[in-house]
Parts: C-alpha cells; structure tokens; sequence
C-alpha cells in the first residue's frame, strides 16, 4: 500500500519488459466520468516476476544501515578520505552568474563517494582538511542528470569547515542482546534475512501487477477522455511537485522537473498515463462484474490502514478522501483478476546494495 500512495504522488521509473496484449473489438466501454476505450484482450497475459534471492552481502549492508543509526560521529584533525562527511560552504557560478551558494548557515555536508555534484567533485575534495579553500572547474558530460550541468563548465569556491568520520559500532553478541534486542548476531541476521525475503516478494509482486497494468493500457485503444479527468491528474502532478521546491530550495516548479531530470513531455506523459489508468481499470471493473462491495471497501480501508500505520481507517479516509480510497480498492481488485488471468513466469535473481545506494539511506 506504501507503494500505491507512492506511485500515485511521485514519477515512476520502472521499466517493464512488456509483452503487448491482442486486441479484442467487443471489450468497449464508454463512460462520460471517464472515457471511450477499446480494451485490448486482457486476459492470459504473459509477464515475468523477477523475484530477488538474498544474500549473505544484503545481509551484510542491511545490518549495516542499522547500524548507522548508533554511529559515532567524531570531527577528525586529518585529511579527508571515502565516506567522510565535509561539512562546506559551495558556491558554483556558470558564465560568470550564481548557480547555487551553500554559506553560513547553509552550510553543505557533502559525503564523500556520494557524488552530489559528480565524480570530480568528490575527487576534488578528496585528501582535503579543515580550513582548506579551493578554486577548481568541472566541465559535466552532455548526458548528465541534472540539466543546468549537462554540458557546462562549472566553476566553484570550496571553503572547508570541518571534516567528519563515522564509526559505527562494533557487532558484537553483547551489543545485539543489549542495544538491538536480538538473543544472537544469528538470530539478527536470520530476523534481517526474512524481512528482506518479505520486501523483495512484496516488491516483486508490486512490479508484476504494474506490468500487467501497463500491458493492457498500452494495448487499448483510446478513443476520448474526460477532461475533468485529466484536469483533476495534471492538477494533482503539480501539486506533488510544488511540494518538493521549499525541500530543494526551488524557485518554481519547472526548477524541480529538472532536479527529477523531468520535462513538460515527461510529465504530459505521466498524466495520460494516469487518465489512461482511471479509464482501463472501470472498464474492466463493468465487463468483469467487478464493482466493489461495502464490505470489500471497508476491508480495504482495514489493510490499508495497517499497512500504512494509521490508527483508525477515519484518519485514513481525512488524508486521502472515500473517492480516492475507493478507485484504489477497486483497481486492487482489477489488478487481482488480471493477476489470476495472466501467465507468469517466475524468475529469481541476486542483486546486492552498492556503495553509493548504502550512502544515500544514510
């Protein structure tokens, strides 16, 4: 359910192998709340569910970022290496004009390895010490995420204030039983190995489903749509990421699509996508008789709830709205017939936590 409000609030960028499903002229549905669409033949889709296998190194970085959270952070009188925190003031200007300051209060602490502002800028500042002052240039690759970067040179002012080591704790038994809670190390890495088991099913399942949705939105034929529909979408989209400029310090909202590396087609994109959606999901929802009953909604709202850590499914419906909650319940159930229906094939695979993903949890 995280994963819902999630998808619904932020930009997706999950990519799906999708295998396209066939048409079928008699799935018409027409709605003026919604649209006309011609649905594709949904059912017997065939998608794959790549199930991540845990591994003694997931193992290892999970209780690691638990760890963190007892770390001792002690300002060192040394130069500055990997996985250090800098705390800085960082000007970059571009032809000759402000681009950012990070000064007095507002001081940056930057990670060494994170790459906030590239790999040269970690190099830059690597083997620094407190009181160092720095002038330096970086010209940044065409293809760089951030767009005022890409293809430009810019050039900084480093005023280093202090440098910042973490020790994280010692694992030993004494520390699992007296700190964590845990009666062994083993008992803690068999705890953490089925949480992640938990995580990488909860997300494997997460990501079928939305192939499966997606296959059948890029499959269908839309004829029309509500404008009410797409209005309430677009609105919505800007909403979100209006929210995010006083958290990254933007001007206007265009200034976050280009921290998210978003355009205005990006983001056009994304909000037919979500009115396409709408529109797959009520469809289905009649020819497959599966309007949501009473008892189906006020179940919904009970699981929600307790995925979601609320206290009582009446806060849930005060943030969210019983018109939101319900079409979601719904297209829960839309998505559990399209699961029962589809083909899938299983594939488990290994994937571990690199240094720069450890580093951003932090």
């Amino acid at each position: 359910m995280k994963k819902r409000f999630c998808a619904l609030l932020l930009i997706s960028t999950a990519v799906f192998s999708l295998t396209a499903c066939g048409s079928s002229s008699s799935a018409s549905y027409s709605d003026d709340a919604y649209g006309t669409v011609t649905l594709c033949n949904y059912k017997n889709l065939t998608a794959e569910k790549k199930v991540l296998t845990v591994t003694e190194d997931d193992i290892d970085s999970d209780i690691d970022v638990m760890l963190y959270d007892y770390a001792d952070f002690k300002e060192v009188d040394r130069p500055s290496t990997n996985g250090d925190c800098i705390t800085a003031e960082i000007t970059g200007t571009k032809d000759g004009d402000v681009l950012f300051s990070y000064t007095g209060d507002s001081s940056y602490d930057l990670y060494l390895g994170s790459e906030d502002f590239g790999a040269d800028f970690d190099q830059a500042l690597t083997g620094v010490s407190a009181g160092d002052e720095l002038t330096f240039s970086i010209t940044y690759p065409e293809d760089y995420d951030y767009e005022d970067f890409a293809g430009a040179t810019i050039d900084y002012m480093v005023n280093v204030m202090s440098i910042t080591e973490e020790v994280l704790p010692e694992l030993t038994e004494d520390f699992v039983k007296n700190t964590l809670g845990y009666d062994s190390i083993a008992a803690l890495r068999e705890d953490a190995r089925a949480r992640l088991e938990a995580d990488n099913e909860s997300s494997a399942e997460y990501d079928f489903r939305e192939n499966l949705m997606q296959q059948v939105i890029d499959g269908s034929d839309f004829e029309s749509y509500s404008q009410d529909l797409y209005d309430s979408y677009a609105t919505g989209m800007e909403e979100n990421y209006e929210s995010y400029m006083e958290m990254f310090g933007c001007e206007t909202v265009e200034e976050v699509y280009d921290l998210f590396g978003m355009t205005e087609t990006d983001i056009e994109k994304e909000v037919m996508n979500l009115v396409y959606r709408a529109i797959v999901v009520q469809a289905i929802s009649q020819k497959e008789n599966l309007a949501l009953t009473d008892t189906e909604y006020q179940e919904g709202l009970e699981r929600y709830a307790e995925e979601n850590d609320y206290d009582s499914t009446d806060a849930l419906v005060e943030d969210y709205g019983e018109d939101s909650l319900r079409s979601w319940i719904l297209e829960d159930k839309v998505l559990d017939f399209l699961e029962k229906n589809a083909n899938v094939t299983v594939i488990e695979t290994e994937a571990t936590m690199d240094t720069e993903e450890l580093q951003m949890i932090q």
